[in-house]
Parts: C-alpha cells; structure tokens; sequence
C-alpha cells in the first residue's frame, strides 16, 4: 500500500465504523483509527504481558531480584538478558525484517513501530528473565521444579503472544526471538559461573566492564534510519556495566547480601512481617532509583551536549549517535549502581534488611 492509499484505506475504515457504532462512543483508538474491544480479558491480559517487556517493568522487577530475593541469582538473569536484548537488537538493524504492516495487521502499539521486526526482543526477554531465573534457582534453592517450568513457560507464553495479539510482530519474529534465547542458555549458561568469578574477584573487572559495554554501545549498528532501537540498546548495556561493578563493589568490600543460611535453601512461603519489609524495601528502592534516573538523566544529557556543542533543548540533539550512546550509558550505567550498590547499603544502615 501506497502512504495515500493507507490514508484513504484509514479514512475509509474510521467513516464505517461511526456508521456502525454511531450509537456508542469508539472505546480505544490507533494510529487514528478506532476500534472497539471486544473481549477485556484478552485485551489487558496481553497488555500486560507486553509491558513485562518495557523500562518500567526493568527498572522495578530486577531491582527487587538484588533486594528481596538474591543478588546471586539477580546476577545471572541480567548477564543473560544483556547479551541476548544486545544480540537480538543488533540482528533486527542488520536483518530490517519490517515488522507486519498496518493493514491488515492491527497495531496497538505505536512507540517501537519504527524498529524492525526480527527477532523480537520482547521475546527474547520474555525467554531470558523467567528461564534464567529457573536455571539460577536449580541447586541452590529446594522447590518444585515441574512448577518452576510451568510458570516460566507461561510468562514466555504470555509476553510472545501479547506482540502478536497487538499487531507488533509476525509469529516468525516471536519463533526467532525464542530460539535465539534458548540456543544461548543452552551454549552459554555452563560458562556463566566462569564470568560471575571472573567480574567479583578480577582487579580491574570494572574498568574492563565499563569499556567494553561502551565500546559495544559504540559499534552498534548503524541504520538509514532513526528508531528506538539503539537507544534502549545503550540502556541495556549501561544496566549490565553498572549491575556488574555494583556486585564487584560488594564483594571486594566486604558488603555480603545474599542469603547466610548454609545451600541448598529452602524456598518457603515469606511469612507476613518478611512480606511487610520486602514491600517497604521495594517501594522506597524504586522511590529512590526514580529520584535518581531523574538526576543522572539531566546531568548526564547536560553534560554530554555541552561537550559536543548542541543545546539539550534541540529535538535531534537526543537522536545523535555520539549524544545519545554517552549520555544513555552514562545515566543508566549510574542509575544500575546506585540501585545495586548503594540502595542495599541503605537498607542495611536503616536496619530494612
């Protein structure tokens, strides 16, 4: 379809659904095109596994992973999630597999329908986070293993499914992120002990961390056009370096939060003074990490746009290459360290642990 014929097609669309629906008001709208839900329970269920793929799920989920379960198995879910969200990212600007077009496909979404479509990084992560988390848990904790695959397949489930019912990826790029995912915890995961040893006991692990999540940054491919993809990319990354140097900074340091009790632990049920603290934890963590993003984000962009010579006013100046890797890997490597590194210390200083 021609952009006129699409304009026309949706014009077309919008006049015969207010002669159909002229009694009642249109319920939603996309891309300027109404549309009634018909089923609530298939609408939000899949909204809701589509956001457990997006910044506000991060940056409040794994936090809690470090605070209120195990920073152990905190560090295995996001090395696994950095080097497949890195992988995936990359391979979608190097393939340009569009996503499914509107028409006939549907979006509900319009944030990311510049980025290309295969694999699909929602996927991936929907593959990554529960089945690392499985993988992290076998061995070092006693409970029921045929529920933990259960559970883990249905949130994969739930979050590759939710892009297809929102119209943002064909089922090749939910098949593609899948298998991506599971060929590197199927290759990668006997080395993860290797690399965890390797960034808590190594010298200078955090100055070789930070370089080479930069540089990664730095080399990220190049396309004809702006998305949102490398940005989110450089977030990633910034989250893996300062994730990594947070846990080096504890362990160097004598700063010890994992659980003392001698393996494997017994998961139980947290009885409701346990309940009661990891809430407290969560909330004035997440309070304090917002507080902080929001800081690093200014400072950094200042900073950054004055050393390139553009003012952070100007609309383009966060879609420039050298603006956008520095500042985002500056903010979020920061924010990461400050959220693992210095929050637990609080908690501890307070006696919220």
């Amino acid at each position: 379809y021609s952009e006129a014929n699409n304009g026309v097609l949706k014009s077309n669309i919008k006049q015969r659904f207010q002669r159909t629906y002229c009694s009642k008001p249109p319920t939603k709208e996309s891309n300027g095109v109404p549309y009634v839900v018909t089923n609530w329970i298939l609408y939000y269920l899949f909204r809701f596994g589509s956001l457990l793929g997006h910044e506000v799920f991060y940056i409040t989920f794994l936090p809690c992973i470090f605070w209120n379960v195990d920073p152990f198995i905190g560090r295995k879910m996001i090395t696994v999630w950095v080097v497949t969200m890195y992988i995936g990212q990359a391979l979608k600007d190097l393939i340009k597999w569009p996503r499914p077009t509107w028409p006939p496909a549907f979006k509900l979404e319009t944030r990311v329908e510049a980025e290309f479509g295969l694999p699909s990084t929602h996927a991936i992560a929907g593959t990554a986070l529960p089945f690392s988390l499985l993988m992290a848990m076998n061995g070092r904790y006693i409970f029921p293993w045929e529920l933990g695959v259960v559970l883990a397949c249905l949130w994969c489930a739930l979050v590759s499914f939710s892009r297809i019912y929102l119209g943002m990826h064909s089922y090749l790029d939910v098949i593609g992120g899948v298998a991506l995912t599971a060929a590197y915890l199927t290759i990668g995961w006997p080395f993860m002990e290797l690399v965890d040893e390797y960034t808590l006991t190594t010298k200078f692990a955090p100055w070789i961390i930070i370089m080479s999540h930069f540089l990664l940054g730095v080399i990220y491919p190049n396309t004809d056009r702006y998305s949102t993809s490398r940005g989110d990319t450089i977030i990633i990354l910034g989250v893996g370096a300062g994730c990594h140097c947070a846990s080096w900074w504890h362990y160097q340091y004598g700063f010890y939060f994992e659980p003392t009790a001698s393996l494997p632990y017994q998961l139980s049920l947290p009885t409701f003074d346990m309940l009661c603290m990891s809430i407290m934890r969560a909330v004035l963590g997440c309070l304090l990490t917002i507080l902080i993003r929001f800081l690093m984000k200014f400072v950094s962009l200042y900073i950054v746009c004055h050393a390139v010579g553009v003012s952070k006013d100007d609309p383009g100046a966060r879609q420039r290459k050298d603006v956008e890797v520095a500042y985002k890997f500056t903010t979020y490597t920061g924010v990461t360290f400050f959220a693992l590194g210095i929050v637990p210390v609080v908690f501890r200083l307070i006696n919220l642990t």
